[in-house]
């Protein structure tokens, strides 16, 4: 594609700063913070530790007197580890914490100088759903940088889609509807031989559904939460329409068996596991499950496209999931755990040692555009840029509250309308009990 001068200049001029952010960066890295010479972090976190280790040697080339303890964790006892750790003063001064989960650990949190790294920086460097992520936005202090950053995709099985006569996978969220119809295996009395997606039900089943309803709601035009941040809105009328309650009827109709695309219920396997075992033709999920399903099912022929959007969309919205280095508020040492963090996660080639060895998306804009037309990581470069997040008060809370709700349909408790009601008023409780 031949570039006008106009888009030239730009290019260039964006090229200009961003090196220009990174010479400041570095020339900042080379002027050690104040104080001892000799220090020791400690660092936990939740990739393999051999990674870690070639992370902080590299970081030791330039301060010799550190030294750096990393300890791995299993990502679903990291949060607890902590909670204990940091009750008792005995925390690290470096941690992993996940994209959605600032609002409940911001307590705990020592937010970045602007010395060593402001915001002017993090929004030349980063896409701009870091910033949602990661940044105060009263104070517009900074909290967290990511070495990586993953969203939601659509994988699908190539086998299945060249016998179906389908040429290429879907763009928008009804043409997902017509590959579903063409894909599915469902006997006369409901039975699914074959699911077209893993989709409408609740993570019983689904791996990932809450966060793909939520997704469908911001695609949808949904007000996630209020503007002051202090109730969540995401099932109010907004004019005419209400387009959170659309979207969760559009997500539920996969699981209605009276629904032209019927494709799923509760009753199903797991959703990677289906699709590993050759019992689904579509997954919605993280580029991280895709070594999952390489090693236990390594001639499964499956490829990754980008999510579907709405028909017209203007402007594309992704979803993303992934974790940032944060610098503990018990740290002793804020500004070498800080130095330590910017060191890892805005130097391209320490990013690329760990995104070489992790297999990752990236995170840094730089790293992104090299990676657009990559066959294996392009379509989550790409999504990086469009992702965006809402303000979740307890990521974990708000994901079950978010699957009681699919899951209270599915049972026939309730209606949709009434049952993502009922979860807006649970989040707006999370959100009052939460420091803004």
């Amino acid at each position: 594609m031949k570039l006008s001068q106009k888009q030239v200049i730009i290019a260039i001029g964006s090229a200009v700063l961003i090196i220009g952010i990174l010479v400041l960066i570095f020339t900042n890295l080379r002027k050690p913070p104040e104080g001892q010479q000799e220090f020791s972090l400690k660092v936990w976190g939740v990739d393999d530790k051999q990674i870690f280790t070639e992370l902080i040697r590299n970081y030791k080339g330039l301060r010799t007197g550190a030294k750096v303890e990393y300890t791995q964790f299993d990502s679903k006892d990291l949060d607890g580890a902590l909670l204990n750790a940091l009750a008792s003063g005995e925390g690290p001064d470096v941690f992993y914490v996940s994209n959605r989960g600032l609002p409940k650990t911001l307590g705990k949190l020592y937010p970045a100088s602007p010395q060593q790294f402001n915001l002017v920086q993090l929004r030349a460097l980063f896409p701009t759903v870091v910033e949602q992520d990661f940044v105060y936005s009263t104070s517009s202090q900074i909290f967290a940088l990511p070495l990586y950053l993953d969203t939601l995709a659509l994988i699908y099985n190539q086998d299945f889609f060249d016998q179906a006569g389908i040429i290429a996978p879907p763009k928008t969220w009804d043409e997902f509807q017509n590959v579903v119809a063409k894909l599915r295996d469902v006997s006369p009395s409901g039975q699914i031989a074959r699911a077209a997606a893993a989709i409408g039900g609740s993570e019983k089943t689904v791996d990932s559904g809450a966060d793909l309803l939520e997704l469908l709601m911001m695609q949808n035009g949904a007000r996630m939460t209020s503007d002051d941040l202090t109730s969540a809105t995401f099932a109010q009328q907004q004019g005419s329409a209400n387009p959170g309650a659309s979207a969760f009827d559009f997500y539920m109709q996969f699981a209605n068996s009276g629904s032209p695309y019927y494709t799923w219920n509760d009753s199903q396997p797991d959703s990677l596991e289906s699709f590993i075992g050759g019992k689904t033709a579509m997954i919605l999920n993280y580029q991280s499950v895709t070594s999952e399903i390489k090693n236990k099912s390594p001639f499964l022929r499956f490829a990754v496209a980008p999510m579907p959007q709405p028909s017209g969309a203007q402007i594309f919205v992704n979803f993303p999931k992934y974790y940032g280095l944060a610098v503990s508020r018990q740290s002793k040492l804020p500004s070498w755990a800080w130095d330590f963090v910017v060191y890892l996660t805005t130097n391209p080639q320490i990013e690329k040692i760990y995104l070489d060895a992790t297999g990752r998306p990236p995170a840094l804009r730089q790293a992104i555009g090299e990676k657009l037309d990559d066959p294996v990581l392009g379509v989550f470069a790409k999504q990086a840029l469009t992702a965006r997040s809402w303000h979740e008060a307890d990521d974990a809370a708000v994901n079950k509250i978010m699957d009681n709700a699919i899951a209270a349909v599915l049972s026939g408790q309730t209606d949709s309308l009434k049952a993502l009601r009922q979860a807006q008023d649970q989040v707006s409780q999370l959100m009052s009990k939460t420091i803004q």
